[in-house]
């Protein structure tokens, strides 16, 4: 009587290490979830280039990135950096004067960021405008931050 029990207990202990293994290799594995934040910041006066940045870089998000919006995995927003309560992004992403401002969140949490100082320089040519910016959010997406 002794050994059946014996061996019931080690049927069991078998059968109960074997499916908590099974459990844990089926488990996915969890991954971090990345979201990249394209910001253009605009004081509350704007002249025609502030206006045009704005257009061509709507266009260059819905054109370029129209999965990405979707599935949330980027985010686009214009902001007043000027307005109640926005005065920190300033401070936040060191610019003095309009801007757009690419951030990569992990898990929630802001790990990198970069100021698309060139805006200015290409607004005037959008084909080029947009490659720059299009380019600049891949290299961020894929960074390993």
């Amino acid at each position: 009587m002794k050994k059946q029990n014996i061996f019931r207990i080690f049927a069991i202990a078998f059968l109960l290490i074997g499916s908590i293994i099974t459990a844990s290799a089926t488990e996915p594995i969890k991954k971090d979830s990345v979201r990249i934040d394209v910001t253009y910041f605009h004081a509350t006066m704007r002249c025609a280039g502030c206006l045009a940045i704005e257009e061509i870089t709507e266009s260059t998000m819905k054109d370029s990135f129209a999965r990405e919006l979707k599935d949330s995995t980027i985010t686009y927003s214009s902001v007043d950096f000027l307005a109640e309560g926005n005065e920190h992004f300033q401070d936040d992403y060191k610019f003095d004067v309009q801007t757009l401002i690419i951030s990569k969140k992990v898990n929630g949490k802001e790990v990198k960021w970069k100021n698309l100082e060139k805006i200015w320089d290409l607004y005037s040519n959008p084909g080029n405008y947009t490659k720059y910016v299009e380019s600049e959010i891949r290299k961020l997406q894929n960074s390993k931050d």
